[in-house]
């Protein structure tokens, strides 16, 4: 009786192992350095991961201070859009939502020229970054919108 059991349970390893979901890609692997730069209108560095949080890719500029970067994160069940702009704005942050990316999307202007755009899709987050020191804030508003859009594909 016992070699009857064995069998069976070691036929379930191989199907439990395949319910296990896809590792979440790595925020570098979202956009290329090519598509930021091409977004940004200035030359930036190959995307490396952030030395303090590994969810967060950096393309640095030559321009100090300078900086497109993308944040991979999980979505939790309740997120969305709406409510991420209403806790921003809670904060006295400008925020807004913004209609089609992802599942929901919104647009953040946390100072300095900083602009963010933020969009949930499926079970993931994306946070689009971008200061471009001394551009026009639309500048960095279209950039961080083409570098969403391409990350999006990705996911």
């Amino acid at each position: 009786m016992p070699t009857a059991i064995v069998p069976a349970f070691v036929c379930l390893i191989p199907i439990a192992a395949l319910a296990q979901p896809a590792p979440a890609p790595a925020p570098c692997s979202l956009v290329t350095r090519a598509e930021v730069q091409q977004a940004a209108g200035v030359e930036v560095s190959a995307g490396a991961p952030n030395s303090i949080n590994k969810l967060v890719c950096e393309y640095k500029t030559a321009t100090p201070g300078s900086i497109v970067s993308v944040l991979l994160t999980a979505k939790a069940a309740a997120d969305s859009a709406e409510r991420t702009v209403a806790e921003l704005n809670k904060r006295k942050l400008a925020a807004s939502v913004v209609p089609g990316l992802g599942d929901s999307a919104y647009a953040a202007s946390p100072g300095y020229g900083m602009q963010q755009l933020g969009a949930y899709k499926g079970s993931k987050h994306v946070v689009v970054t971008v200061l471009l020191m001394g551009a026009p804030e639309a500048k960095a508003k279209a950039a961080a919108a083409a570098v969403m859009k391409k990350a999006l594909e990705r996911l």
